[in-house]
């Protein structure tokens, strides 16, 4: 049993990888099926896309904004 848990810890990286390649298709056969048109998910495709690169551009923000706060000697707000 203690070999399962390191095998799939070990692998862990590797499945995830393989769920993230999987899940696109996955959700476009889906959204087919319900009655989604190819423009529809493009468009859903990119609001999705949007939104993550504007959360990550604002966290990435809001972190260096920190670091250099702190390297300078000022107090966190």
């Amino acid at each position: 049993m203690h070999d399962t848990h390191r095998m799939i810890a070990e692998r862990g990286s590797e499945y995830l990888s393989a769920i993230g390649k999987a899940a696109p298709p996955i959700a476009v056969s889906t959204a087919a099926g319900a009655g989604m048109s190819l423009q529809d998910w493009v468009l859903i495709a990119t609001l999705v896309y949007t939104l993550l690169q504007t959360a990550y551009l604002v966290y990435k923000f809001v972190r260096d904004h920190r670091r250099d706060r702190k390297t300078r000697g000022e107090a966190d707000v």
